[in-house]
């Protein structure tokens, strides 16, 4: 477990480390020189001395300008040591480190009252009642307080036993997530090259992964690690680890405090933030709308503005949502806990939670963007997914949202199974609220049936016909009802057409024998098809009621419309994709050229070119400047795969033809 000091300038955390570990965390120079902290310092308890476990600490610096230092330090950890020496008490920067503290989240520490060898009991006693009224009502209220002397070795003995407690009441989680670890240190080491260290937020990293840098999208290899200051092949959430890097052209400057080393697949940086924000009870005047503020999120210290929703404000001691805009990018998830201070970086003015990332630049306040972050403010995945899919009508982004949280896919998947969620997984992966589909099912099967009624003739739906008759709202729903009618087999695919089994398409009497004198008169073409217009003279029918006509046998399969003026048989549609094929080899450099296809074909040229883009848009060719290539098999125009039935024999009726 990592704890961090907190506590004023001077009242002793480092020589507090120290005595517990037998390490010196002043590091620098200039820190030795002047005797007060400057930069994080680490020390780790090694298992022969008073810490019996092995505990990390991580000492940050007191001094009022260097508050941006402490948040740094102290965010990412899971215990809190708050030093308070007995003869100043509680000062300026006890109180801010502590608010800082409770904005972190944390609610497992020890409070060490030092210096107890320069005062009396009665001193002590009073310190300890400072303390008390501090804390309370913050996560560290229950904090045991415990009075000791580095320099006398006074009570650090009780003092190790009761972080001991702490460690041993900490079960550290999420280390089957994806890996993220806070950059606050980067350095050279010979022979090595760049190494950082930071708290490891989530997830668990092994030598050899290959991580992100964020921002940034550098791509780096861990090369070796260390936990503790030992060498090890893993580390995982809750630890402090170095991490060795390696990757194309990798610099120091490109891994500064404040970046993220993480999983490839949390990497989002984003500058737009919406959150749960309080504002310290000790502030003069509230925060209002447009504020300027500095934001402090894992490592990182970053300057923006705070946005509230009606341009309104947030009063001293109160929360709301907001949204922080952000002058550069951060990498951010939902839960990160962040701290705010004033843009002059004098004071705290607050912090919280963050909710969503990148969320809408238009409409941050809507009805319906309010309710989903207020289903988002959850730290129960489940409980966020629930609500979302009660509030959300354009369905669930499961990519995004389990990016957001940072979910396994095995949690995902559980989540979305308890939560009686329906998946669309045509397309964008859509999570919708499970009674929602099945209302929407009933309505497409009902469009469905009224429409084999009333149009015995038509073979069934598109989608966009079946989206045509559904409500706006619920139009995002419907590729997963969809889905689920075709995976069940209430309802039928064919081609782009959607019908209810057993479904049977019928042409009218009239029409039937129509098309009966279409196809003898194509059949008696061969290759070379007629026009429209040609078809239409020979059977005394009007072009646009007989393009009308043909337009539903090619919905039945029975003919392919080539452009508006061509229709073909599928099996001269075939065999003309065959000869392509065979004209495309037979050239030098596999090109399909207009004139010898039109030769040996033996069409003419009015059909050729319709032809010829009837193939590109099917995907059979693809034109270039020489002429066409063949992209595939010519057989995906055969009539199995287009399951297009004939006629069995010339005359025939057509009209009893089965769709399915």
């Amino acid at each position: 477990m990592i704890v961090a000091t907190a506590g004023h300038i001077d009242h002793g955390k480092t020589a507090l480390v120290k005595a517990l570990t037998g390490i010196d965390a002043d590091r620098l120079p200039e820190e030795k020189a002047r005797g007060i902290t400057l930069d994080l310092g680490f020390a780790y308890a090694p298992r022969d001395g008073r810490l019996r476990i092995p505990l990390g600490f991580v000492d940050v610096p007191g001094h009022e300008r260097l508050v941006r230092t402490m948040v740094a330090g102290a965010t990412g950890v899971a215990c809190a040591l708050l030093v308070v020496a007995a003869d100043d008490g509680v000062m300026p920067q006890t109180r801010e480190h502590a608010a800082i503290l409770d904005l972190l989240g944390l609610d497992r520490g020890v409070v060490a009252v030092t210096k107890a060898d320069r005062a009396n009991p009665d001193r002590i006693a009073t310190v300890t009642a400072e303390i008390h009224a501090l804390l309370a009502g913050t996560g560290l209220a229950a904090a045991p307080v415990v009075a000791c002397s580095a320099l006398t070795g006074s009570g650090i003995a009780d003092l190790a036993r009761l972080l001991e407690v702490a460690a041993g009441s900490h079960a550290p989680a999420g280390a089957e997530r994806g890996f993220r670890l806070a950059v606050d240190r980067r350095f050279t080491v010979s022979g090595a090259g760049l190494v950082v260290t930071g708290a490891v937020h989530a997830g668990t990293v092994r030598v050899g992964d290959r991580l992100l840098v964020s921002p940034g999208a550098r791509e780096v290899r861990v090369r070796g690690l260390r936990v503790h200051d030992a060498v090890a092949e893993s580390a995982c959430a809750g630890e402090r680890c170095a991490l060795n890097l390696t990757g194309p052209r990798l610099s120091l400057d490109d891994v500064g405090r404040g970046t993220w080393v993480l999983s490839p697949a949390l990497h989002g940086p984003t500058t737009r933030l919406d959150v749960s924000v309080r504002v310290l009870p000790h502030e003069s005047r509230p925060l209002r709308h447009r504020t300027p503020v500095h934001l402090h999120l894992g490592a990182a210290a970053v300057t923006g503005r705070l946005l509230l929703p009606g341009a309104g404000s947030v009063e001293p001691g109160t929360s709301t949502h907001a949204v922080i805009t952000l002058d550069r990018e951060v990498g951010a998830l939902a839960g990160d806990r962040f701290v705010l201070r004033d843009v002059s970086a004098a004071r705290t003015l607050g912090g919280g939670c963050v909710i969503d990332v990148e969320g809408p630049r238009r409409g941050p306040w809507t009805p319906e963007r309010r309710a989903v972050v207020a289903a988002l403010d959850t730290a129960d995945d489940g409980r966020a997914l629930r609500g979302l899919l009660a509030t959300s009508e354009p369905g669930i982004d499961l990519p995004r949202f389990a990016r957001l949280r940072n979910l396994p896919v095995a949690k995902l998947e559980a989540l979305v199974a308890e939560a009686g969620a329906v998946v669309a997984e045509d397309g964008p992966r859509l999570a919708f609220r499970g009674e929602r589909v099945a209302a929407l099912a009933a309505g497409v099967l009902s469009e469905l049936a009224r429409t084999h009624m009333a149009q015995p003739d038509n073979p069934g739906l598109t989608r966009d016909e079946i989206a045509s008759t559904v409500e706006a709202g619920d139009r995002p729903a419907l590729p997963a009802a969809l889905d689920g009618l075709v995976r069940t087999r209430q309802v039928l695919r064919r081609g782009p057409l959607l019908h209810l089994p057993g479904h049977t398409a019928l042409l009218r009497p009239a029409d039937a024998v129509i098309y009966d004198g279409v196809r003898a008169l194509l059949e008696e073409a061969g290759l070379n098809q007629p026009r429209l217009t040609v078809l239409a003279g020979r059977l005394d029918r009007d072009p646009d009621d007989l393009r009308h006509l043909l337009d539903k046998a090619g919905r039945l399969g029975w003919l392919q419309r080539i452009s508006k003026n061509y229709y073909a048989l599928p099996e001269a549609v075939a065999e003309l994709a065959r000869i392509a094929d065979a004209v495309a080899r037979q050239h030098p450099e596999g090109l399909l050229t207009v004139g010898r296809f039109r030769e040996t074909a033996g069409i003419g040229r009015n059909m050729t070119m319709p032809l010829l883009e009837f193939f590109d848009e099917r995907g059979l060719t693809v034109r270039i400047a020489e002429g066409r290539r063949i992209r595939t098999d010519w057989r995906v125009l055969a009539p199995s795969s287009l399951q297009a039935p004939v006629p069995e024999a010339p005359g025939s009726d057509p009209t009893g033809m089965r769709v399915s």
